[in-house]
């Protein structure tokens, strides 16, 4: 006893004078004999770390230390191995490690029970993490969905998709080449029918389209669309074009749904243009088209008078491959005068 007596008091000589003050006033009971009566200090208030309620008035007084001077001894005391022997308190590491496993680290939400707060990504983490475990146990049953939806299996859909990549520069662009002989200058003709195409083909509208149905064209891409606009504008590919047809449709024979053999229909109907209604808002002429639009055909004034030469013009459905041929003339104000006045 005496030995370890002799060690805690070279101990307590090599420490900073605010802990030999401190345990000088407040002896650990530790390293105080048995029966040894307390000091003055721990008299008056047991913990110096802790509020005191005073048992004559019933009123609470603050601890003689501060937090702040209770966190500079805890440091001290870490320091030189000695913070076992300080009194309880807040600032003690037992009970910062116990906050901090209740409470979290510093940050609310983070503690025991408690949701992560964060950034938005952390906080939605283990949401979309268990929406993608769902999302691949589903993906069989998924796939089955698409492809009843898309109308077959695997190679049904590889062989449309093959159709559409072997389609010809008019049935891209839904024309003919008897369509185009007819005009005096076909270069407007295809120009609207580059842009239809665009139009039809565009990425929103095809995905919104219903697959598998009759009325529904072939997807073709942008590159397909413009690479026809392309030859069929010039005469020159135009008529390379023309004969590399024919030939190709000579060397097959077969007339398998998707191969250059089968001819592509395009329906022409030829009307007048007072027999076209007339919509006074827009200032547009307009038709129903048999594919069901009730405004598949569709143009202005201005259309007229860029083919005012010719007295025709070629307008297309802008829901599917039909075309309307709209006969017209064109008086001149001197001519009309003249008329009204006989």
């Amino acid at each position: 006893m005496a030995s370890s007596s002799q060690n805690f008091i070279q101990l307590a000589k090599s420490l900073p004078a605010p802990l030999q003050r401190f345990f000088a006033r407040w002896p650990p009971a530790a390293i105080v004999p048995e029966g040894a009566a307390p000091t003055q200090y721990q008299e008056a208030r047991p913990n110096p770390f802790a509020a005191y309620k005073n048992p004559t008035t019933g009123k609470w007084q603050d601890p003689v230390y501060s937090l702040r001077r209770q966190a500079q001894l805890v440091q001290l005391a870490r320091e030189h191995g000695v913070a076992h022997l300080l009194p309880e308190t807040k600032k003690g590491v037992e009970y910062r490690l116990a906050h901090r496993v209740e409470h979290g680290l510093r940050v609310k939400g983070t503690g025991v029970g408690q949701s992560v707060k964060g950034h938005i990504h952390e906080r939605q983490m283990i949401s979309k993490m268990e929406k993608r475990r769902k999302a691949m146990l589903e993906m069989p049953q998924l796939i089955r969905a698409w492809k009843t939806r898309l109308g077959g299996s695997p190679f049904q859909l590889m062989e449309a998709s093959n159709s559409s990549e072997l389609a010809s520069h008019y049935q891209v662009l839904n024309l003919t080449p008897a369509i185009l002989d007819t005009q005096h200058d076909p270069s407007a003709l295809i120009k609207k029918a580059y842009h239809r195409a665009l139009l039809q083909n565009h990425p929103d509208k095809a995905s919104s389209a219903p697959r598998g149905t009759s009325s529904s064209p072939s997807t073709y891409t942008i590159d397909q669309i413009t690479r026809a606009f392309t030859v069929l504008s010039s005469p020159q590919q135009r008529a390379a074009y023309d004969t590399s047809l024919r030939l190709q449709t000579t060397g097959d024979e077969s007339g398998a749904p998707g191969s250059l053999a089968t001819k592509f229909q395009t329906g022409v109907e030829n009307v007048d243009l007072d027999d076209l209604e007339f919509d006074e808002t827009g200032e547009r002429w307009y038709r129903s088209c048999r594919c069901g639009n009730d405004r598949g055909y569709l143009f202005g004034e201005a259309d007229l008078v860029e083919v005012g030469d010719e007295g025709e013009l070629m307008v297309g459905c802008s829901d599917c491959s039909l075309w309307l041929n709209v006969h017209f003339a064109i008086i001149e104000d001197d001519d009309f005068e003249s008329k009204r006045n006989l």
